[in-house]
């Protein structure tokens, strides 16, 4: 396949599509693609350009919770899925975060304490560039940020927690939207 590969799923009609889909999702990532390369090349912190940008999409927030070193990763793949947790210390050795996920990452706590939870957006972005890290690629020594991203309010309805909720993932919490949880705790 070149290297490439693509798939069409979930065929629908367009009265199903403008019902459940996010529209205009495209031109933010390339928005937010192009907004990484540019901190870069500025010598930017990348996660505070990233902020700055999602401000204006229909993200609206972003902000990083915790800023460590990655020392510990338990990753295994079950019934099709990698499964697992990332434990982040920071750099002084007093705080951890613990991020547990299902491919993607569903749910980042702070001390024990719930900070940011699916549907809303977690990524591990690498220190310096900001590049995101996947589950898979998670690995011990990585220095890293954890940043959150509010899911548009379509993701936020019953309807949406019903199918993309914590409990969706066999999660006990409740949803609340992180940027009203980092309120609430900070």
């Amino acid at each position: 396949m070149g290297g490439v590969g693509y798939i069409a799923e979930y065929p629908m009609d367009g009265a199903t599509v403008r019902r459940t889909a996010i529209p205009g999702t495209l031109s933010p990532a390339v928005r937010l693609g192009r907004t990484l390369r540019e901190a870069r090349e500025q010598h930017r912190d990348p996660a505070e350009a990233l902020s700055e940008t999602l401000s204006d999409t229909l993200y609206k927030h972003g902000a990083v919770l915790f800023t460590g070193k990655i020392v510990d990763v338990d990753r295994r793949t079950i019934e099709g899925f990698t499964r697992g947790a990332a434990r982040i210390e920071n750099f002084e050795g007093t705080s951890n975060c613990v991020i547990e996920f299902q491919n993607e990452y569903l749910v980042a706590r702070i001390e024990d304490q719930t900070r940011v939870m699916v549907p809303d957006l977690i990524t591990i972005l690498h220190l310096e560039t900001g590049e995101p890290i996947t589950a898979e690629t998670l690995r011990y020594g990585q220095r890293v940020q954890v940043f959150a991203i509010a899911t548009p309010d379509i993701m936020r309805t019953p309807e949406a927690l019903d199918v993309f909720g914590p409990q969706a993932f066999g999660l006990a919490e409740r949803f609340e939207p992180f940027e009203q949880m980092s309120t609430a705790t900070s």
